[in-house]
């Protein structure tokens, strides 16, 4: 039968495995998504199970998965501005005579982004190897036995996560973003950590799931608009000043 030491044990190997598919590479959107996603999946389990580790080492093994998943933060991010310029020139092939001048600045941008990963990739290695390492050797208290913990706390988590969406101001962004990510780690928690337990836990994940994808056109619109507004102040370009003042103006309206 598998043991809650047995899920963070596959999810960290998928992590460094991760890391390997980004180097070999890394000009691929979903490979860094990916390193994002896999240390965030852990930060999720670890968070979960929180009140059974020895508060020093969760909070080693926290920030060194928090530095992982922020190394490859902007990169990330750019990825999905250029994907929702694409959708929006593809959309809208009238909307601007400058498009491939803007494509061009944005994998400039991109590519010096990737290039700073990469010069950081043998100490993310390194940190993926201590987060190993540290979790082989991690021993867990708790008075409840595995079914009787995930469950309460599967349960507990869920209902506030409910509540939470069901009266949330959406146009308070950090509020928001807030539920978004209690979203993610429930439905990770739920998905990776429900299966040791006699709990129906996949309905729990659904409903999770749904909730961050949600609130993630929100959050992504929010970064997004912020993204392309620092570009139109940065750039000397005026053609390329108002190419982003328009992809602003035009993914406000995006359906």
């Amino acid at each position: 039968m598998e043991t809650v030491q047995d899920v963070l044990s596959k999810r960290v190997r998928r992590l460094k495995q991760s890391y390997v598919d980004y180097v070999n590479n890394p000009y691929h959107p979903k490979t860094a998504h990916a390193m994002r996603v896999n240390a965030r999946k852990l930060r999720s389990l670890l968070s979960f199970l929180k009140p059974t580790i020895e508060e020093e080492k969760y909070k080693k093994l926290n920030e060194a998965l928090k530095t992982v998943a922020k190394v490859y933060g902007p990169l990330r991010e750019l990825d999905v501005l250029i994907d929702l310029c694409t959708h929006i020139a593809g959309k809208h092939p009238e909307a601007s005579d400058h498009y491939q001048k803007m494509f061009r600045y944005l994998h400039q941008e991109r590519g010096e982004e990737m290039e700073r990963t990469l010069v950081e990739a043998d100490n993310t290695l390194k940190t993926i190897d201590t987060v190993e390492t540290d979790l082989n050797e991690l021993i867990f208290n708790t008075n409840a036995d595995w079914n009787d913990f995930i469950t309460e706390h599967l349960q507990k988590k869920h209902k506030k996560l409910k509540k939470d969406y069901q009266n949330v101001d959406q146009s308070d962004y950090e509020a928001v973003h807030d539920i978004r990510k209690a979203a993610k780690k429930l439905r990770y928690s739920a998905r990776y950590l429900g299966k040791l337990a006699s709990m129906k836990h996949k309905g729990i994940a659904k409903d999770a799931k749904r909730i961050q994808e949600a609130f993630g056109k929100l959050t992504d619109a929010h970064v997004n608009e912020e993204m392309l507004a620092a570009y139109a102040k940065k750039v000397d370009d005026k053609q390329l000043r108002e190419t982003f003042m328009k992809m602003s103006d035009m993914q406000k309206n995006l359906d």
